[in-house]
């Protein structure tokens, strides 16, 4: 199969700037939540539905409240192929941070632990033998010799690391390619679709928070469209075109869940204590640190917890500042 598409530059369309535009406005609006703040719980939420979409593009049928439940040790009515797929997630996703992004050992070991323990007899290691795969439930397509995947997989790093293309089309055209050159007997769409995001978080941190996963499956039939569309007869922008959607959609979704995060008075000066600890602040520091809360809003916060004796003020009106009471022992 060729490199084409991973190893040239591709003309994007004005659809493709559009959305790459929006996604960047989306980006820079949520550098402004205090994700910091929110990481156990919000991580551990959208690493869940990462793992529950990811597992689940792929035939499993564990529901959210199952992963949440293999997750912390329980048993489920789910078959044991099934748990072990999504204990295996849990631990690849787990891992993210870890794996060097444009490493293929690393990407092996990522594999290994996606395939492991039982899923495969050789879990880590590149194919040894041809391969085909199902497009409708009547036909199949024959992947690449094995011969050319290692060679092919080497290529598609180079691309990776030397290429010209912006870290969100690198990330993209690595998913396709990398389904395409179908380098393992099993796994190479989840550990494509792992791959993605540890890519996109070498675009911006924030990624480690997103659930891209989870809106592929829920749009899994046109991913899978997409795939065929592009194998079929090149049709890379339309795959482009519905990576960079999940992508947006995951970003507003983050943008939601987060934000509720600073949605009550006590969270709000939770997190500004964490921030300020005992250093003296204004009320332009407290706006700058909880972004999506209007002035009323602040000026209210500060009186409040003032009048709670949660802080003292010092000066007036706009030379005003604020130092947190130490607590009690």
């Amino acid at each position: 199969m060729s490199m084409k598409w991973a190893m040239t530059s591709m003309a994007l369309s004005s659809k493709v700037v559009q959305a790459v535009s929006e996604i960047e406005r989306l980006i820079g609006r949520a550098e402004g939540l205090q994700l910091t703040r929110a990481v156990p719980q919000l991580r551990k939420k959208n690493r869940i539905r990462a793992v529950q979409g990811s597992t689940g593009i792929e035939g499993n049928t564990a529901t959210i409240a199952e992963v949440e439940a293999i997750a912390r040790g329980e048993q489920v009515a789910l078959s044991r192929s099934e748990q072990i797929e999504v204990r295996n997630a849990l631990q690849a996703y787990d891992s993210l941070a870890t794996f060097a992004p444009f490493s293929v050992g690393s990407l092996l070991e990522a594999h290994a632990i996606l395939m492991g323990n039982g899923l495969l007899l050789s879990p880590g290691h590149f194919r040894q033998s041809p391969v085909e795969v199902y497009v409708s439930e009547y036909e199949t397509r024959g992947m690449p010799r094995w011969e050319t995947v290692e060679p092919s997989v080497s290529k598609l790093f180079d691309y990776l690391r030397q290429g010209d293309d912006i870290m969100l089309l690198k990330s993209v055209r690595f998913h396709f390619e990398f389904v395409n050159i179908h380098p393992f007997p099993d796994g190479n769409g989840r550990l494509a679709r792992l791959w993605q995001t540890r890519l996109l978080m070498e675009e911006h941190p924030i990624f480690e928070f997103l659930d891209v996963e989870s809106m592929v499956f829920q749009s899994r039939d046109e991913y899978y469209r997409c795939i065929r569309g592009v194998q079929d007869c090149g049709n890379v922008e339309r795959f482009c075109l519905f990576m960079l959607e999940q992508i947006r959609r995951s970003l507003e979704q983050l943008w939601v869940s987060s934000t509720a995060v600073s949605s009550s008075f006590e969270k709000r000066i939770a997190i500004a204590r964490e921030t300020f600890a005992n250093r003296p602040f204004a009320r332009q520091d407290y706006l700058r640190l909880l972004k999506t809360i209007s002035q009323a809003t602040a000026s209210r916060d500060l009186a409040s917890a003032t009048a709670q004796e949660l802080m003292v003020r010092t000066g007036e009106k706009r030379t005003a500042t604020y130092r947190f009471a130490l607590l009690p022992l």
